[in-house]
């Protein structure tokens, strides 16, 4: 029962939002983060664990309490982005991204590379998968499934929709590599804790990360190519492509662990340079320091 009043919860506020003018939406939406911002104890104290962790004092008290709420406020917009992404075709995709260097994922497609994207838990990160199939190529992406049965439905029908495909933790491994073999583009969100991970060096300190991606890279011979959906203001985004991750340069003994070091390096230059469109509000160094969540 609760699982359903949630999603209708869900369909309530999806109505509301996709029928109020932009300039209203966005108020509303403030004043979402804010409230959350405010009663959202638990996941705040996280996200100002993290931030102390990372900076320590380098920035002051209220520089860190900006960066947590304007991270809520990100992820309010990446809500309603996620809903009225539904709503889009390539044409309204393109008129709210501006595309950085994607020369590099043009090359890979035009020599037949395979692709490996990596991303992160920022900006308007679920913008990625129908933008990138509807732009360039299909996309197969991980993703985790929800518990709420109804909201998981709606999920796998929005990141299925535009000739992306959505594949579930539990069923990564098999369905990347099949995907690999029909040169498909492959996506991953490779920045939150990952058990089975390797340790790198990530925002300061020794996290685990998935070696997945470097591992698939060094057996298809595919590039890795990271991109960041940043926000510019309410609505607008810049696509940021970086250069891609070439297996062959880190070859040799510890290939696995430099590959896998090289993309934590990316997403954290990225990451430091807009910190409040990251998704802080998570234990993410909780194998090595979990004291710093007590």
């Amino acid at each position: 029962m609760i699982d359903y009043i949630l999603y209708v919860s869900y369909k309530l506020f999806k109505f509301i939002i996709l029928l109020l003018p932009k300039t209203l939406v966005k108020l509303f939406l403030d004043g979402l983060s804010n409230l959350l911002y405010f009663f959202d104890k638990e996941h705040k104290k996280y996200a100002k664990a993290n931030i102390d962790f990372v900076y320590g004092d380098k920035i002051n008290e209220i520089e860190k309490n900006k960066i947590i709420k304007n991270s809520y406020r990100n992820l309010v917009y990446n809500l309603y982005e996620f809903i009225e992404n539904q709503t889009l075709d390539l044409a309204g995709f393109e008129s709210k991204t501006i595309v950085e260097n994607d020369k590099y994922m043009l090359d890979a497609l035009k020599n037949k590379r395979k692709i490996i994207l990596i991303t992160a838990h920022y900006g308007n990160w679920e913008l990625g998968g129908s933008f990138i199939s509807l732009k360039y190529n299909p996309t197969t992406i991980v993703g985790r499934l929800l518990n709420n049965k109804y909201l998981n439905d709606e999920l796998l029908s929005v990141r299925n929709a535009y000739n992306s495909e959505m594949l579930s933790t539990n069923q990564a491994s098999k369905g990347l590599i099949r995907a690999l073999k029909k040169d498909r583009v492959i996506g991953l969100v490779i920045d939150q804790h990952n058990t089975l991970g390797i340790d790198v060096e990530f925002l300061g300190h020794k996290v685990k990360i998935t070696d997945s991606t470097a591992r698939l890279a060094v057996r298809f011979n595919a590039i890795i190519l990271p991109v960041f959906f940043t926000m510019q203001e309410f609505g607008k985004y810049t696509a940021k492509f970086y250069e891609p991750i070439e297996p062959s340069t880190y070859e040799g003994e510890n290939q696995i662990l430099n590959l896998t070091q090289a993309q934590a390096n990316i997403m954290e230059k990225h990451i430091l340079q807009k910190p409040e469109q990251w998704f802080w509000q998570h234990k993410r160094f909780k194998q090595y320091n979990s004291e710093i969540y007590e």
